[in-house]
């Protein structure tokens, strides 16, 4: 009867020993909506969801970064962020956060990238699925929308 367990438990990523589905936080949609000129950012949206059912997270923290393009080591030019509410499997949370209240004008040409518990603060079935990216100046900012 053990091995059975031991196997169930390997098979199962997902799961933690003692049976309970581990949380898997994704960004799932990221949205950049412009100012009236159409040529800065006024209002970005993220959402936020656990993707294992069954299971259920702490409060977490989500985290928007402008940056002055998608490569490597490029400069941020402004952070945003803001608290996460704790989410069973299958929830979500948007949140969004109005840019033009920084005071600074956020061209419409910066990168912006999103991530969901950037402290790993919470353990989960997979790390390497907590970001989303966009890059809004490349094609128009309303056809930046993904997720749902």
């Amino acid at each position: 009867m053990l091995k059975l367990a031991t196997a169930i438990v390997i098979v199962s990523s997902a799961m933690t020993a003692f049976g309970q589905v581990t949380p898997d936080l994704v960004v799932s949609g990221l949205a950049v909506d412009p100012d009236p000129s159409g040529r800065f950012v006024a209002k970005v949206s993220v959402t936020v969801t656990n993707d294992c059912r069954g299971s259920e997270t702490a409060p977490s923290f989500v985290i928007i970064t402008f940056k002055e393009s998608s490569q490597p080591g490029a400069k941020a030019i402004y952070f945003v962020g803001s608290r996460v509410n704790a989410l069973k499997g299958g929830e979500r949370q948007t949140l969004t956060f109005d840019a033009a209240a920084s005071g600074k004008q956020i061209g419409l040409d910066r990168h912006v990238l999103a991530e969901v518990d950037p402290y790993r603060k919470i353990a989960e079935a997979s790390e390497n699925n907590n970001w989303r990216t966009i890059n809004p100046g490349s094609s128009g900012a309303s056809q930046c929308r993904q997720g749902g």
